[in-house]
C-alpha cells in the first residue's frame, strides 16, 4: 500500500510487493493464494486490529495475510511489514516490522523480516541472506571458477580467479570457501585462494566437520583415492578413514559430526555408504539403483539427498529417510538433475538441472520436490552447488589424532 500523497512511491511499492512474494515462494513454507483472492468485503484500505476482516479472509481460505505499507520519510522511505494471523484474529509482533530506510535496502529488510517470520511460525529461521557457492562456466570453452550468490538475490560474485579451472566448492569456518583447483598443475585444496591441502596426487572433495576442527576429503598419496581426515586449521593429517582398492570420494558429515556419508565403487558401481567419523562401521545405504552419488546430509540429520542414474542414463535427485530406509525420487524427466545441497534451514534443496536446452542451471526445490524453479536465467553453466553451513562447537577428537 502506497501511503504517499501523490503516488510517487508506487514503483517502490511494486518492488516491495514482488520481493515479498518472491521470498514467500522461495521460503519453502508458504503457498500463496491467487492475487485476485480477496474477501467479499473487498481489498484492504485501512489496517488495524479492529478493521481487519479476519472472518472474510478465513472464508476465502487464507491462514496468514501479509501486508506492506510504504510512506515518505526524512531519511528515505518508511516501510512497514505485517503478518495477520487469520485464525487467531491478531497480527504477529516481529522484529524489524517497521523502519526508515534507503529505497535500495528494501530487499535486505524484507529478507530479514521473512527469516524472523519463519522462526516465529516454525521455530526455525529462514535461509535468506545465506549463500550458495558453485562452480560456473560463463561461456563454452572457458574454465570453471567459483562464484557465490545470496539466497533471495540475483547478484553473483566471483570468488576464484585461477584461470585453470576450479571445482567442488565447500564451506569452511568463518564464512570462507574451499575448492579444488589446478593452479599448481595438481588437484589441490584452496581456502579463499590460499593453499590448504597439497599432497602429491589427488586432493579433492573437502568437507569440514560441523565444528570446523576437522576436514574429510579424498587423497591419493599412494595412487588410490581414499577418505582422510585432516586438521581443520593446519591441514595436517589426522587419520586415514578408508583403505580399499576401490575409489572412495564425496565425504559428507552428519549434522552431529558423528558419521560421514561417502561414495565408493567397492561393490561394483558407485554407491553411497555411511561410516562413523573414526572410519569404523562402514556400510552401504540400502538404495535402489546401481549408480548413486553426491550425498548431502539434511540439517536435521534425518535424510540424505543424493543423485541416482536411472533410465536412459539420466540423473535424478532422490532422498532417503535414514530412520525408515524409504528412498524416493524428487525429480524426474528427460533432463539430468544433479548435485543436491540442502539449505541450512532444511526446507529447500539446491541442485543443477539441464532443463534449459542442455545447459546446466542452478535450481531450488522444496524438500519434497515441489515448486522447483531456476534461481538464475543467464547463459552460464552451473556445477556442484554448496549451500552455506553453520559451524557449531568443535566436534569430539577422533581416535588417533596427532
Amino acid at each position: 500500500m502506497d501511503l504517499s500523497a501523490d503516488g510517487s512511491l508506487r514503483a517502490f511499492a511494486d518492488v516491495v510487493r514482488t520481493t515479498l512474494e518472491n521470498d514467500l515462494d522461495l521460503s519453502g513454507a508458504f503457498r500463496r493464494l491467487p492475487a485476485t483472492t480477496v474477501p467479499a468485503t473487498g481489498a484492504i484500505f485501512w489496517l488495524s486490529n479492529e478493521a481487519f476482516d479476519y472472518i472474510g479472509w478465513s472464508d476465502v481460505g487464507a491462514y496468514i495475510v501479509f501486508t506492506a505499507e510504504v510512506a515518505p520519510a526524512k531519511s528515505g522511505v518508511r516501510l512497514r511489514l505485517d503478518a495477520w494471523m487469520v485464525e487467531e484474529g491478531d497480527r504477529l509482533l516481529l522484529p524489524g516490522a517497521e523502519a526508515e530506510i534507503a529505497e535500495w535496502r528494501a530487499p535486505e529488510v524484507i529478507h530479514r523480516w521473512v527469516n524472523h517470520l519463519l522462526r516465529c511460525i516454525t521455530t526455525v529461521p529462514g535461509a535468506f541472506g545465506t549463500r550458495i557457492a558453485y562452480a560456473r562456466r560463463t561461456a563454452t570453452g572457458t574454465p570453471k571458477e567459483i562464484w557465490v550468490i545470496e539466497f533471495g538475490s540475483e547478484a553473483q560474485v566471483q570468488v576464484s580467479h585461477d584461470g585453470e579451472g576450479t571445482l567442488l566448492p565447500a564451506w569452511a569456518p568463518g564464512g570462507r570457501i574451499a575448492w579444488t583447483g589446478f593452479r599448481n598443475k595438481n588437484p589441490d585444496i584452496f581456502i579463499d585462494g590460499s593453499p590448504y591441502s597439497s599432497w602429491p596426487g589427488m586432493n579433492t572433495g573437502v568437507a569440514f566437520s560441523p565444528g570446523g576442527d576437522l576436514a574429510a576429503l579424498t587423497l591419493a598419496p599412494d595412487g588410490n583415492p581414499d577418505i582422510y581426515l585432516l586438521d581443520g586449521g593446519s591441514g595436517i593429517e589426522v587419520s586415514r578413514l578408508t583403505s580399499n582398492h576401490s575409489i572412495e570420494t564425496s565425504p559428507a558429515w552428519s549434522p552431529d559430526g558423528r558419521r560421514i556419508a561417502f561414495v565408493t565403487d567397492r561393490g561394483g558401481g558407485p554407491q553411497v555408504y555411511i561410516m562413523n567419523a573414526d572410519g569404523s562401521d562402514q556400510r552401504p545405504l540400502p538404495l535402489p539403483g546401481s549408480y548413486n552419488t553426491s550425498p548431502d546430509w539434511s540439517p536435521d540429520g534425518q535424510m540424505i539427498a543424493y543423485q541416482s542414474r536411472g533410465e536412459g542414463d539420466r540423473f535424478a535427485i532422490w532422498t532417503v529417510d535414514l530412520g525408515t530406509g524409504d528412498a524416493r525420487p524428487l525429480t524426474s524427466g528427460r533432463t539430468n538433475d544433479e548435485e543436491p545441497s540442502w539449505s541450512p534451514d532444511g526446507r529447500r534443496i539446491a541442485y543443477t538441472s539441464a532443463k534449459r536446452g542442455g545447459r546446466k542451471g542452478l535450481w531450488v526445490m522444496d524438500r519434497d520436490g515441489a515448486r522447483a524453479r531456476a534461481l538464475l536465467q543467464d547463459d552460464g553453466d552451473y556445477f556442484t552447488p554448496a549451500w552455506e553451513r553453520v559451524f557449531m562447537a568443535p566436534s569430539e577428537p577422533m581416535p588417533g589424532r596427532r
